[in-house]
């Protein structure tokens, strides 16, 4: 497809088939073009956090970090019309960049299409059917300090360490550890050795995620028990 720039964002398509946006301020793309970007999402986080089968169970609270081109929520609400989930997940997520909700409302040929008429429907309505999301456009860092509810389930998906290094600091994993609920899961694309001691510094129980091949990273799961 021919290069499409949204201000200082350039789609890009990726192994799978997916599509995904690279960061021209950040340098980085919001999602793995090597392996795809719907098959990182799928693998990393709904699968790596076995969130469809919590919400089996039980109402699911999600804090999403960060939102950018919504892919995380989209193959989460994907999954859960897949497997007929009828509890409510609801998902709290922040932004800092407000011209990403512009790019996934107006941007149709993004994957899993279900996934994503249920987030563009959120972005408007907040409730639909068993879903719900907040979203809250500012800097991640002073949102999650500001946060004092309980998770079950967090999505860390922030810029690397490399360049947005505020957020993979000690005290922020302290901080995550606090906000999740006894047996919640966080999961995190990064598998570095510096982050993985942090985590387990903050009180979490981590293993990595089973890598889909050489060219995947694999991912961190990490649990408070």
């Amino acid at each position: 497809m021919p290069a499409c720039i949204y201000g200082n964002k350039k789609i890009i398509n990726t192994r799978d088939g997916s599509y995904t946006f690279y960061s021209m301020e950040y340098n980085e793309s919001y999602k793995t073009k090597s392996v795809g970007a719907y098959t990182e999402s799928l693998h990393k986080f709904v699968n790596g956090t076995n969130i469809i089968e919590r919400a089996r169970e039980k109402n699911i609270r999600l804090l999403d970090i960060c939102f950018g081109i919504g892919l995380n929520l989209a193959v989460t609400f994907d999954e859960a019309l897949k497997n007929g989930i009828t509890n409510r997940i609801h998902a709290l997520s922040v932004e800092k960049d407000a011209s990403l909700i512009s790019i996934v409302k107006n941007t149709h040929i993004l994957m899993p299409v279900n996934g994503y008429k249920v987030v563009r429907s959120l972005l408007d309505n907040n409730y639909v059917d068993n879903f719900s999301m907040e979203i809250y456009i500012q800097d991640a860092v002073n949102f999650i300090y500001s946060l004092n509810h309980k998770f079950d389930v967090i999505y860390f998906d922030p810029f690397s360490k490399k360049h947005n290094s505020e957020m993979w600091s000690d005290d922020m994993f302290c901080k995550l550890y606090s906000l999740l609920e006894t047996g919640g899961v966080l999961t995190t694309y990064a598998s570095g050795k510096d982050i993985k001691e942090s985590l387990v510094n903050a009180g979490f129980s981590i293993s990595s995620l089973v890598s889909l091949g050489t060219r995947y990273q694999p991912a961190t799961k990490a649990v408070k028990y």
